[in-house]
């Protein structure tokens, strides 16, 4: 109980502030009421419709949460400089009050501007490429591989993205596609658009392989492991597969509590193989203790979708997008092709990676 009073009263402390803005610029105490309603109300409808929510609903949220987070933020925002104003005599609040109309039509402005920037870097996929020297012998000639992550296909995002993504991969000569979970949403019943004949469309030399992310456990994951199967997509779930003196990893989600350690996983590797560990949460850095690990591929974190949660994941994960090399490993993070939810990304941006691992 005091775990979760510890982390629930700097939430309350930020909403209560941002009442305390609309409760001096409008003039009425009701918004002490109003605010945490409409803070606090779209997460208990999450909770009690999480097991029949429709498409509409759950794109109302989306746009809903995204407003919501940036009004409380600003709010807040405008209270902490207002009271370092006040020691030079200056009201704030009470000029805002004073003019509203300007002050909406800025607010209307900032909205439209936040929204086409937040949609734009949701929809472009920017496409970063890396080279990648291999210190292994095993490795013939380069391999030019692709790297995407959390799509989170549902009824609300369509294969539009993923078919835009595999253009761009063939466009640059990629041989294999590594997926880092979070191919689905939820359940693969929510999909609507035809995945599979996206999927047939391409031709990967060496095909594409997917590790599992925690959403594809909490859609049902056997149903959502024999759909992934039926698309084309092998699954790497605490297994290797060797490609040209490369051994790829796919490590199953921590989600599983009972996966393979990487001790494990890479006790039966060739020494001379270049080895990729594909693990959608790169929490599992951590586990890095000078492994024979070349590349360590991961997703999970969105790089927070939208500021301010960006400078959180950056707080909270030794990598939380990009490179980063990490004792002999060169790691590697992806925002992710899609998002959760929120059509927006603000601090963020959609992307994949290009990587053209070189031949010693």
């Amino acid at each position: 109980m005091i775990f979760i009073l510890q982390r629930l009263l700097p939430v309350v402390l930020f909403i209560m502030t941002a009442a305390y803005f609309f409760s001096k610029v409008y003039s009425s105490l009701w918004f002490f009421l109003i605010v945490p309603l409409i803070s606090f109300s779209p997460f208990i409808f999450f909770y009690f419709l999480r097991e029949n929510r429709s498409d509409i609903f759950e794109i109302a949220l989306g746009h809903y949460l995204f407003y919501l987070n940036y009004i409380l933020i600003g709010a807040v925002s405008i209270v902490l400089i207002s009271f370092i104003l006040k020691l030079f005599s200056l009201d704030l609040l009470g000029l805002i009050s004073q003019k509203k109309m300007f002050f909406h039509i800025f607010i209307l402005l900032f909205f439209i501007g936040l929204s086409y920037i937040g949609n734009r870097n949701f929809q472009n996929i920017l496409v970063e490429n890396y080279e990648v020297p291999s210190q292994n012998i095993n490795l013939d000639k380069d391999l030019k591989f692709a790297f995407i992550s959390d799509i989170h296909l549902n009824g609300k995002f369509d294969g539009s993205k993923l078919r835009e993504s595999f253009k761009k991969m063939e466009d640059e000569g990629v041989e294999l596609v590594l997926i880092g979970g979070d191919f689905l949403d939820n359940s693969y019943k929510t999909v609507t658009d035809d995945i599979k004949s996206i999927i047939d469309a391409t031709s990967f030399k060496h095909g594409i392989y997917l590790a599992l992310g925690n959403h594809e456990y909490y859609g049902g994951i056997d149903e959502n492991i024999n759909y992934i199967k039926t698309l084309g997509i092998n699954i790497l779930r605490d297994e290797s597969v060797e490609i040209e003196g490369v051994t790829i990893i796919g490590r199953d989600d921590r989600h599983n509590k009972n996966r393979k350690s990487l001790d494990e996983l890479l006790k039966n590797v060739e020494s001379e193989n270049t080895v990729i560990v594909v693990d959608h949460n790169p929490e599992s850095l951590k586990e890095l203790k000078g492994e024979k690990v070349d590349l360590y591929l991961s997703g999970h974190t969105h790089r927070g979708q939208i500021f301010p949660f960006n400078l959180l994941v950056d707080y909270m994960y030794e990598n939380s997008r990009g490179y980063k090399k990490i004792n002999n490993t060169h790691s590697y993070v992806s925002s992710g092709l899609g998002t959760w939810m929120i059509p927006y990304r603000i601090g963020s941006q959609s992307e994949m990676f290009i990587l053209n691992l070189m031949a010693k």
